[in-house]
């Protein structure tokens, strides 16, 4: 009696088969990317006309070749606008620490042929501090000071303070220092349009 029921105890109430969960559908995958909140990128004309070239040039494009028409051909004077520039600096540094020739001493008064008036110069000290700031090599500057230097006095005039600067500013821009100063430069720093033998 007590093993019935302990039998009957240890049976289950359901004596079926086994229920058994339905399998999970599989998801299929999209041959797409899930779409974002953005809306689709819609290609316009433009975009692919500069692809399409794009394209062409670098194809047309070999190791050593260049575009002739888009380097920039190196100036041979100083446009009025930079001139300006440069004079309104010329202007705030001119006559500092310089002394009159006429108060000098005969002895160490400057010639009459290169006598100029000083009130109207920058002093060699003061050029140097001025271009420095272009953070150039010392030697560079020095090179482009001789260069420009006509009177050897220790001193710049107008003009020749302008070609200076624009030297170094052409230096800066990667050009390198010229052997001489073209005479088309220094008619440009005093307002002057010197012609080619072209006539250009």
């Amino acid at each position: 009696m007590a093993g019935s029921l302990a039998s009957s105890r240890l049976t289950p109430h359901h004596t079926g088969s086994k229920l058994v969960p339905p399998p999970v559908p599989k998801r299929q995958k999209s041959p797409r990317m899930l779409h974002t909140l953005r809306n689709p990128h819609q290609v316009s004309d433009d975009e692919e006309d500069s692809h399409k070239k794009g394209h062409r040039a670098l194809l047309r494009k070999g190791k050593h070749a260049h575009h002739e028409g888009s380097r920039k051909k190196w100036r041979e004077e100083i446009r009025p606008r930079e001139r300006k520039r440069y004079e309104a600096l010329w202007a705030s540094n001119r006559g500092i620490l310089l002394t009159d020739t006429r108060l000098m001493s005969p002895a160490t008064s400057i010639s009459s042929d290169l006598d100029r008036d000083v009130s109207q110069c920058v002093a060699n000290v003061v050029v140097r501090e001025v271009w420095r700031r272009s953070r150039l090599p010392l030697d560079e500057l020095a090179e482009i000071y001789d260069l420009v230097d006509r009177s050897r006095m220790g001193m710049l005039s107008r003009a020749e303070f302008v070609v200076g600067t624009w030297l170094v500013d052409q230096r800066l821009k990667g050009r390198k220092v010229p052997a001489r100063v073209t005479d088309s430069v220094w008619g440009s720093a005093n307002g002057v349009t010197v012609k080619g033998p072209n006539g250009k």
